[in-house]
């Protein structure tokens, strides 16, 4: 029986140390491959080590869990979890999330049982060398992947400069950096021998990584955590050689900043594609802050328990401010950590997430706590803390991220239990008929409990995955038939994945619907269209306030000419959301496909009116005018912001045609032309307005260059 439990616990392990391969996944067999991957293969783990350790703990105590105010606080955080996600604003969607972000409740409940599995099994200092050993060399191993994208041998996924390596994102990459920059440093500092030395390469491969993320807040966090780390060693080290170097390091680090804020406007800061973005930095340009004051909005409608994890998008609909109309349209997070703790699970659920951060920070300083950590580890962790903290500010978080949080979390965990004597005996179990029997009812108990917790939680929506993938790929390849059907397989397993299946069910059928006769028949492309809108009705009906579901269902509508239709739903989202263009672009459309073109005018004059800095609201604005012949309005709303009526834009083409102003049509053709000299079809589209106008000369010419 000793030996079946030695062999759990290496089990259990075994999979902790797994867990640390997970930056490295991408499954490029899942839609979002750096997201969907990640997050099922971390729920599959965690869900089979936590089997493992229910059953261990059972049977011998040594593997229960000791109280700390850091368990307590994280307790505390998910239970407020669990309150919000029953009493918000959409229960489905706070506890499953999506596959675009994978989070909710349900990974936060397994990220407890990560902690808590990490908190028993990992009970010695050599244990965890190992453990942060291993996490040294995947971030190495990813920090080479991020040298191959500098070198042009690797792709980078996210834009053409900034590396995301395996995490598909540069911001997750950065924090992941920021991270193993300390953990580095931490052990060149422990280290007393030689091989000390071989930290450094790391630490250097890292920095220059994160460099190459152009990440603000994660490179301003580092920059901040170095100055704190610094500012406390030239306190409280009692070494004078340290005291010195650290106050030196201060130094350089003020004059380093001194020099490139003086130098900020130089043409080698402006053209360096890292230093510009932090040259760039302004209050009043950044949307985000925007975003922050419409947060706050939100969280004083809902202040205890706020509106739910994963609700931020209704805040963000509700409280939508025009001027962001230069940043994409659907926000799901605050773009800052703290904000979206505040807005979604409330002031309570910020305390308790901020308790992670105080009762480390005292579990540090605290003499009697922090008798296994030197002066030096003390600082370093803190100030990774607060490097974190700071880039936590500009960004959200993700699973990569938090996961380490929880790790260096239950370090210190760790530490403060190995200071504190244990109450109970100490005593060696004896492995008897007692223990014996538990472990016969245990097993069976629990084993089959994971069973059906790994089918419910993973399967429907993985296979879901899968068929939305096969489904996408089949409509690029123009394979109708077989894209409808792997729509509806993706659909038939009824998963949290649902939403994202519908909107590209959606997306698809719009593109449908247009295709040649030879592409797709009449009653498939009916079939697949009313599938569609069924399956948004079934989408708004689950979401009810969610704007994004009725502007796609209102979309539908009127690519399928149901005009009517289009407009009932519409106006039921601008009461939603009664500042976001988008919508009265839609509705506008509406109008001027029902030739109501006095009502279109007015509709989108409210689009332009809320932002006239818009310039696409300004040209619909004047394309609306002029479909409502008030041609002087239309053009005079055009001078104002291009000095000139002739817009290269086909919408004002289609505008002037439908008032038989083809002078004006010509004008404009001419215009795209210009700009578009290669392009065959726009000059016959041109060579077709010189014939209306008898220019028969220059229609011939047209149509010869075309």
């Amino acid at each position: 029986m000793e030996k079946t439990l030695r062999i759990i616990k290496y089990l259990i392990i075994g999979g902790l140390f797994l867990s640390l391969f997970l930056p490295l996944y991408i499954s490029d067999s899942l839609f979002f491959p750096f997201i969907t991957g990640k997050n099922f293969l971390f729920r599959i783990i965690i869900e089979f080590i936590f089997m493992l350790w229910v059953i261990l703990a059972v049977c011998d105590k040594k593997f229960r869990p000791r109280k700390s105010l850091i368990l307590l606080s994280l307790f505390a955080f998910i239970f407020i979890m669990v309150l919000s996600t029953i009493f918000g604003a959409n229960p489905y969607r706070s506890f499953w999330s999506n596959y675009e972000r994978m989070e909710g409740l349900v990974t936060y409940l397994h990220a407890l049982a990560y902690f808590v599995v990490l908190i028993t099994v990992l009970n010695t200092e050599k244990l965890w060398k190992w453990f942060f050993h291993t996490s040294l060399l995947v971030s190495f191993i990813i920090a080479v992947y991020g040298f191959l994208q500098l070198a042009g041998i690797k792709p980078i996924h996210q834009s053409d400069v900034r590396l995301d390596a395996t995490l598909g994102n540069a911001s997750y990459l950065a924090i992941y950096m920021v991270f193993h920059i300390f953990l580095a440093l931490m052990y060149f500092l422990k280290e007393k021998n030689w091989w000390k030395w071989f930290y450094i390469p790391f630490f250097l491969s890292y920095l220059i990584i994160l460099y190459n993320t152009a990440t603000r807040g994660a490179i301003l966090g580092l920059v901040g955590g170095f100055f704190v780390f610094l500012f406390l060693m030239s306190i409280f080290s009692k070494e004078r050689k340290k005291k010195f170097i650290s106050v030196a390091s201060l130094l350089l680090i003020l004059l380093l900043i001194t020099i490139f804020w003086s130098f900020r406007n130089s043409s080698f800061i402006k053209q360096n594609s890292v230093l510009s973005r932090f040259s760039n930095i302004s209050m009043e340009e950044q949307s985000r802050f925007v975003i922050w004051k419409m947060s706050w909005e939100g969280f004083k409608e809902n202040p205890v328990l706020g509106w739910g994890p994963e609700n931020y998008n209704l805040v963000f609909n509700k409280y939508y401010q025009p001027i962001l109309y230069k940043q994409e349209p659907w926000f799901d997070r605050a773009h800052n950590v703290f904000f979206d703790k505040l807005v979604t699970t409330g002031i309570l659920g910020l305390l308790s997430y901020l308790g992670l951060f105080i009762f480390s920070i005292f579990y540090l300083f605290k003499r009697k706590y922090r008798e296994n950590f030197s002066v030096t580890e003390s600082a370093l962790i803190f100030s990774l803390f607060a490097a974190y903290f700071f880039h936590n500010i500009f960004v959200f978080d993700n699973l990569i991220s938090f996961i380490m949080f929880l790790i260096f979390l239950a370090y210190i965990h760790f530490h403060y239990i190995s200071s504190e004597p244990i109450k109970i005996e100490n005593k060696k179990i004896d492995y008897n008929k007692s223990v014996d029997s538990k472990l016969a009812i245990t097993s069976p108990i629990v084993i089959t409990v994971f069973v059906f917790l790994f089918y419910f939680i993973n399967i429907p929506g993985y296979l879901a995955n899968l068929n939305l993938l096969d489904a996408l790929q089949a409509a690029a390849n123009g394979k109708i038939q077989d894209a409808s059907t792997k729509f509806n397989k993706a659909l038939s397993h009824d998963s949290f994945g649902n939403s994202e299946i519908r909107e590209q069910l959606a997306s698809f059928s719009k593109k449908v619907i247009d295709a040649p006769e030879d592409v797709a028949a009449n009653n498939l492309k009916l079939e697949i269209f009313e599938k569609a809108l069924s399956e948004m009705k079934k989408q708004i009906e689950s979401s009810p306030n969610d704007i994004r579901y009725m502007l796609f269902l209102g979309s539908l509508y009127n690519e399928g000419k149901r005009y009517g239709d289009a407009i009932d739903i519409l106006e039921k989202t601008i009461d939603i959301s009664p500042n976001k263009q988008q919508i009265y672009f839609e509705l506008g459309s509406s109008y001027l496909n029902k030739k109501e073109y006095s009502k279109a005018m007015e509709i989108l004059k409210k689009s332009f009116d809320l932002e006239p800095s818009y310039d696409e609201a300004r040209k619909i604005y004047a394309m609306a005018a002029i479909y409502n012949r008030q041609t002087d309005l239309g053009e005079k709303i055009l001078i104002d912001r291009y000095n000139t009526h002739k817009i290269p834009d086909s919408r004002l083409v289609n505008a002037y045609a439908s008032i038989d102003d083809y002078e004006k049509v010509v004008q404009i053709w001419e215009k795209i032309v210009e700009q578009n000299p290669s392009n065959a079809q726009y000059r016959v589209s041109l060579a077709a307005g010189y014939l209306r106008i008898n220019e028969r000369m220059k229609a011939i010419e047209q149509l010869q260059k075309a």
